[in-house]
């Protein structure tokens, strides 16, 4: 098996090989579908589509305010490392998955997906923000 130089051949070898990564020269629409597995977890993304209005966080005051000073600790943690994931997940599509991909139903995928992201981090943020105001332990006191 060699030097680690086969191997780093083979993986770039494997990379150029990969129908997702490859140049679509003759593609500038995405019709007709050519790969519909990619096109039907699109259709999957956009059927689960909701907005950030849609989520009700009227009861999430006094539900907060019944939970233990430990709930609450633990809380506001999950929520810190939910804001801290949206934005490398956000990053990570929008600077290496959209450049790197070339099929157009595997782009409209990742570009839906962002779209899910942000309404996502949006509305983590208003949660954090409701919770801030009402506890102040909540940027992470010990």
């Amino acid at each position: 098996m060699g030097s680690g130089r086969n191997g780093e051949d083979e993986r770039d070898n494997q990379e150029e090989e990969e129908p997702i990564l490859k140049e679509q020269n003759q593609r500038f629409c995405m019709f007709p579908i050519r790969y519909h597995q990619l096109w039907e977890m699109y259709k999957k993304a956009e059927a689960s589509f909701w907005t950030a209005e849609e989520v009700d966080l009227s009861q999430d005051v006094q539900q907060w305010e019944a939970l233990s000073e430990s709930e609450k600790y633990f809380i506001s943690h999950v929520l810190a490392f939910f804001a801290a994931s949206d934005g490398i997940v956000l990053e990570n599509l929008a600077a290496r998955f959209l450049k790197d991909v070339q099929i157009p139903e595997a782009r409209a995928f990742y570009g839906f997906q962002i779209a899910m992201e942000n309404i996502h981090s949006g509305r983590a943020l208003d949660v954090q923000l409701t919770f801030a105001n009402i506890h102040q332990g909540f940027k992470g006191e010990t």
